[in-house]
């Protein structure tokens, strides 16, 4: 070979070196992307594949509020089924108002279903066992103090009881009055009563007084509702 030829060949693979190298085209057919691994391997030829558990969900029972115990206690109704409206005058709380007794009159034998006026639990500590209360100084002050609940024709007042009796006793210590303890009634049948006022429909004349009566059992679990209905 003519060294004019050998010398233009070795500088042709000299400056070939220096230049980045194309990459070489694969064969038609044939690819160098790698595929992606899939997430659930394929079973075997003749495997079952198990399908995956499925997350456990909330018990539902566990989300709902606790239920909320049944209040203790009854309620007294005392019924309007007059056609005018019908008064109780509350100013000494409930207890003037319904009255229960076991027995007959007059060997019957009563009880207290509400505290009586100006008294206190016998729990309560320092000389709050014995309240004071004064009394009105004039009409004005006792018309002030007066309180009342009203029945219209048709309607109801509804009065709530939480099923005891109170017992009154001594009070503790060097105290000179009574106070209350609450037991549970003794079972047995009872007459609930309960008088009212029917306001007069003429002018200048009084209110007329109204009373009824029903009997439950107590004692032995207390029933829904006690309901005393008052005429005409």
């Amino acid at each position: 070979m003519p060294k004019r030829s050998l010398a233009c060949l070795l500088f042709a693979a000299a400056c070939g070196g220096s230049q980045s190298q194309t990459p070489v085209a694969p064969p038609p057919g044939d690819t160098h992307v790698t595929p992606a691994a899939p997430d659930v391997v394929p079973p075997a030829p003749g495997e079952t594949q198990t399908p995956p558990t499925p997350p456990p969900q909330p018990d539902e029972r566990a989300s709902r509020p606790p239920a909320l115990p049944l209040p203790e206690g009854t309620t007294i109704e005392l019924k309007n089924d007059g056609d005018g409206d019908l008064m109780f005058s509350t100013t000494k709380g409930w207890q003037p108002v319904i009255f229960a007794y076991t027995g007959k009159p007059p060997k019957a034998k009563s009880v207290m279903l509400f505290e009586g006026f100006c008294t206190a639990s016998c729990d309560v500590p320092g000389d709050g066992v014995c309240p004071v209360c004064a009394p009105p100084k004039n009409k004005k002050e006792e018309l002030a103090m007066a309180k009342s609940e009203t029945a219209a024709a048709g309607g109801s007042v509804k009065v709530p009881w939480d099923g005891k009796v109170l017992v009154y006793d001594k009070a503790p210590g060097k105290k000179h009055c009574k106070c209350w303890k609450k037991v549970d009634p003794p079972a047995d049948t009872y007459t609930i009563k309960a008088c009212g006022l029917r306001p007069s429909k003429e002018p200048g004349k009084a209110s007329k007084p109204v009373c009824t009566e029903t009997q439950a059992a107590l004692g032995g679990g207390l029933p829904p509702a006690i309901t005393l209905s008052f005429g005409k």
